[in-house]
C-alpha cells in the first residue's frame, strides 16, 4: 500500500456521516470536509502528525501567502501530482527494498505482537481500563503505519538499547485546530520562510533521504544540525520488520475491511548517538542554565499536573535573564500563527497531546484542546498570570494540607498523607474554571475574569480543604492542627488576592 495514492486515511464527514477511507489526494484536493475516525485518541492525534508532516515535506509552501491560500482553498490536482512524483516509491508499507519506517532483514529471536507497536495497549497501567480488547489483533496497511510513525516519534522506546525519537521518549505534541482536517493541516504546515528562519540548515539539507530508505548506520554519531527536514520529520530510530500479512479480514483497529492483514512484527536493538537538539516543529522547548551553559530540552509531561499548568509554555516565549531562570520557545507550528496573521490572529484552538511514562511504561495519555480568543497573541502576561494564579491556589491547599498533616513545632499532625489528595482533588475541579476563563478572558481588560476565576478557585479550594479534614474532627488532640492549618490557608488565600477580607482567619475548628 502506497500513502501517497492509495486510500488509507481512516475519517468521518462532517457534520456527521458514515466513515470510510480516502485517499491524500482526495483530502487535500477534494471538497469534503473531514474529521479523523478512528478508536483512540492518541492513533487520531498520530494520525494527524504524520498527515501534516506528509504534506510539509511534499507541498511546502513557498511564503506565507501560498500558505495562506492553501489554508482557505484546495490544492491544486497538478501541484499535489508534482509535490509526490520525486517520492512516489518511498512510502509504500510493503515495499520489497525500503516498506515505510521499516528495515529489510531485522534479525529476531522471535516475533513481537501488533499489540507492542500501539503505545500503552499493553504493560501501562491502566491499559484494561481504557482500551478496548483485541485492539491490536491485526492492523491494516493504513493503521500499521500510523502505528509506525507514533511509536517512532511520540512515544518511549521499546526499553533497553532502543533508542527513542528526536524529541526524545514523552514529548508533547502542540498543534493550531481548524475547522476541519485539512485546514488543520496547513496551519500546521510551515512556509518555506519559516523553516529557513527556525532551520538554517533547511537548505543544505533538502535532498536527504528517509531512515528507511538511507538507512542509519550501526554505531554512528549524527550531530543534529545535519538531519534534514524530511529525514527529521519521518525520523525512525528503531529497527522495525513487519511480518508478511495474512490474508483478508477486519482490521482491529479502524475496523475497516482490509485486503492485507499485519499481525506481528520484528525488531531488534540498534545503537546510534544524535548530538544537539533537532527543532522538532510541533513540540515547545525548555531552556535552562547547567554548569554555566545554556541546554535546552523538550517540553514533556513529568506529572499528573494537567496541561493547562505548562500553557505558557506553549504560547509565550520567554528568554533566561535576571527575572527568569528558564526559558521557553513555543512550537514553530504555534509561533509562526502570529506571523501570518499579526494583529488580526483570532480564536487560537490550540490541540495538545502527548503520554506520561516512566521509562518505557505508559502511565497515562493526554489528549486536549484548549481554545484562546482574539488578543492571545498580545497578551502574554496575562497568560502568564492567569496560569500563575491557578497553580497558585493549588500551592495555598497543598502547604495548609501540610501542616495539618505535618504539624508544626509541639503542635501534633494528623500523620495521614493527604497532600497528593488535595492536589489531584484541586486540579479536577479547577480545571473547568482555569479554561472558561481562558476562553473568555478579555484580554485588553483582563482583571475582571481574572477576579472571578480567583473568587471560584477560593470557593474550590475552601470547600476542599474542610472536606479533607472532616473525618478528623472528632479528634481533640487535632483541633488546634485544623486552626492553625486553617490559619495558613487564609494567609496564603489572602497574598494571593489582597482585597480578600481576613474574616476567616479566627474561625474555629
Amino acid at each position: 500500500m502506497n500513502l501517497l495514492t492509495e486510500q488509507w486515511i481512516p475519517v468521518r464527514p462532517l457534520p456527521m456521516g458514515v466513515p470510510e477511507k480516502i485517499s491524500l489526494r482526495r483530502l487535500l484536493c477534494g471538497d469534503g470536509i473531514w474529521e479523523l475516525c478512528l478508536p483512540r485518541d492518541d492513533m487520531e492525534l498520530a494520525a494527524l502528525q504524520l498527515l501534516v508532516c506528509l504534506a510539509q515535506v511534499l507541498f511546502t509552501p513557498a511564503d506565507a501567502q501560498t500558505l495562506k491560500q492553501r489554508i482557505a482553498s484546495l490544492l491544486p490536482k497538478d501541484e499535489f501530482h508534482a509535490g509526490c512524483e520525486p517520492f512516489k516509491n518511498w512510502f509504500w508499507v510493503d515495499h520489497t527494498d525500503h516498506p515505510f519506517m521499516q528495515i529489510r532483514g531485522v534479525k529476531a529471536k522471535e516475533p513481537t505482537q501488533m499489540d507492542k507497536l500501539l503505545a500503552g495497549l499493553t504493560g501501562a497501567t491502566n491499559s484494561c481500563f481504557v482500551n478496548q480488547p483485541g485492539l491490536g489483533k491485526c492492523l491494516c496497511p493504513g493503521c500499521a503505519a500510523i502505528a509506525l510513525f507514533n511509536q517512532a516519534s511520540c512515544v518511549p522506546s521499546f526499553g533497553g538499547g532502543f533508542k527513542a525519537g528526536l524529541r526524545g521518549g514523552s514529548p508533547i505534541t502542540t498543534l493550531v485546530q481548524g475547522k476541519h482536517l485539512r485546514q488543520t493541516i496547513w496551519l500546521n504546515v510551515l512556509c518555506k520562510e519559516r523553516l529557513l528562519h527556525d532551520i538554517s540548515w533547511y537548505t543544505d539539507t533538502i535532498h536527504q533521504k528517509q531512515t528507511w530508505v538511507e538507512p542509519i548506520k550501526a554505531g554512528e554519531k549524527i550531530a543534529a544540525e545535519r538531519i534534514g527536514l524530511m529525514r527529521g520529520l519521518l525520523w525512525q530510530p528503531a529497527h522495525i520488520e513487519l511480518l508478511p500479512p495474512t490474508e483478508k479480514g477486519i482490521c482491529s483497529c479502524c475496523g475497516f475491511q482490509t485486503e492485507e492483514a499485519y499481525s506481528g512484527f520484528k525488531k531488534a536493538k540498534f545503537n546510534f548517538s544524535v548530538n544537539g537538539i533537532w527543532p522538532h516543529p510541533h513540540t515547545p522547548r525548555i531552556s535552562f542554565t547547567k554548569n554555566g551553559q545554556i541546554e535546552e530540552k523538550f517540553a514533556a509531561f513529568k506529572t499528573s499536573a494537567p496541561s493547562w499548568t505548562q500553557l505558557s509554555r506553549f504560547v509565550v516565549q520567554q528568554q533566561i535573564d535576571n527575572s527568569n531562570k528558564e526559558g521557553q520557545q513555543p512550537a514553530a507550528v504555534i509561533r509562526q500563527v502570529k506571523f501570518l496573521f499579526g494583529g488580526k490572529a483570532q480564536r487560537l484552538s490550540l490541540l495538545v497531546g502527548g503520554y506520561r511514562n516512566k521509562q518505557a511504561s505508559i502511565l497515562e495519555r493526554r489528549h486536549e484542546v484548549f481554545t484562546l480568543i482574539h488578543g492571545w497573541d498580545r497578551h502574554t502576561l496575562e497568560i502568564k498570570q492567569l496560569v500563575k494564579m491557578g497553580i497558585g491556589y493549588r500551592d495555598a491547599l497543598y502547604k495548609a494540607i501540610n501542616v495539618f498533616v505535618k504539624g508544626i513545632k509541639d503542635i501534633k499532625g494528623a500523620g495521614v498523607k493527604l497532600q497528593q489528595i488535595a492536589e489531584r482533588s484541586y486540579y479536577r475541579r479547577s480545571e473547568s474554571t482555569v479554561l472558561d476563563a481562558l476562553a473568555q478572558i478579555d484580554f485588553e481588560n483582563a482583571a475582571p475574569e481574572l477576579t472571578r476565576m480567583g473568587d471560584k478557585l477560593i470557593r474550590i479550594v475552601k470547600d476542599l480543604f474542610e472536606e479533607l479534614i472532616r473525618p478528623y474532627l472528632n479528634d481533640p488532640e487535632l483541633v488546634r492542627t485544623m486552626a492553625v492549618a486553617r490559619r495558613t490557608l487564609n494567609k496564603h488565600l489572602r497574598a494571593l488576592k489582597p482585597q480578600q477580607d481576613g474574616g476567616d482567619e479566627n474561625e474555629t475548628a
